[in-house]
């Protein structure tokens, strides 16, 4: 389990991953019942939990912190993501949220985005899989958080990088992150 708290230097994404294994106990994965928002004390504002809805093909956010709906310049709670999104960003994120549960791994990245006033920000995103109300693993616990802003366009000289992890910490693979993301269509 050190593998992840050693690569995750962010104290937000750190106290995080804390709870996520405190809130697993004896399980493989901890159910979305288990969650204390108290216990986040400072990571809650950057906290979310979408949910997939296999009928429609899409997940939909179910808690969303205030500096989450800041950054994306809108309230994203009971949305899906293409109602925020454009459509290609939808898509590349729904496939890294089912790479999460389909897998059952952590995924740690760090990437830019462009927000919705042009801003350009170095933001680090962690995905964590639980279970939901029928026990499937179909909920992911996340936390977006901007860590640095980044000079001109977005993405172009950013560093970014993936790090996956099984679900007891040990880590699988670092990369370079694939997913730019804007939370608004780009107008240039």
């Amino acid at each position: 389990m050190s593998q992840i708290f050693e690569n995750i230097d962010d104290p937000t994404l750190g106290k995080l991953v804390e709870r996520w294994f405190a809130w697993r106990g004896g399980d493989t994965y901890p159910a979305r019942k288990s969650i204390e928002p108290l216990e986040l004390g400072q990571a809650l504002p950057f906290v979310w939990i979408c949910q997939r809805e296999p009928d429609l093909n899409c997940y939909r956010y179910h808690l969303v912190g205030e500096a989450v709906n800041t950054l994306y310049g809108q309230g994203l709670r009971g949305r899906s993501l293409k109602d925020f999104l454009s459509g290609k960003t939808a898509n590349l994120l729904k496939e890294r949220l089912d790479d999460c549960l389909e897998s059952g791994h952590i995924i740690h990245t760090v990437g830019a985005q462009t927000l919705h006033d042009k801003r350009h920000v170095l933001v680090q995103r962690l995905l964590l899989p639980m279970t939901g109300s029928g026990g499937e693993l179909d909920t992911i616990l996340g936390c977006t958080k901007v860590t640095d802003t980044v000079s001109g366009r977005a993405g172009e000289d950013a560093p970014s990088r993936e790090a996956t992890y099984r679900n007891d910490g040990t880590r699988i693979k670092v990369g370079n992150a694939t997913l730019t993301m804007y939370s608004k269509d780009p107008l240039y």
